[in-house]
């Protein structure tokens, strides 16, 4: 498993990172960021390098 982490303090809520990955990440209705899950599967590596990649205020990153 791969370990999703998010520095909240950085993130904007733009969505993105849930338009990519919404089994992971999702706006709420107030406009934030809510991660919901904190780790993905091995072969699930390209997405979530996507999602790291595509984030505006790189808030996001794997471990």
């Amino acid at each position: 498993m791969i370990k999703v982490n998010v520095d909240l303090q950085r993130c904007d809520a733009n969505g993105t990172c849930a338009a990519l990955m919404p089994d992971v990440f999702r706006i709420d209705q107030d406009g934030t960021l809510e991660q919901l899950r904190s780790e993905v599967e091995e072969e699930r590596g390209d997405d979530l390098e996507e999602v790291i990649l595509c984030c505006p205020m790189g808030a996001i990153s794997r471990s």
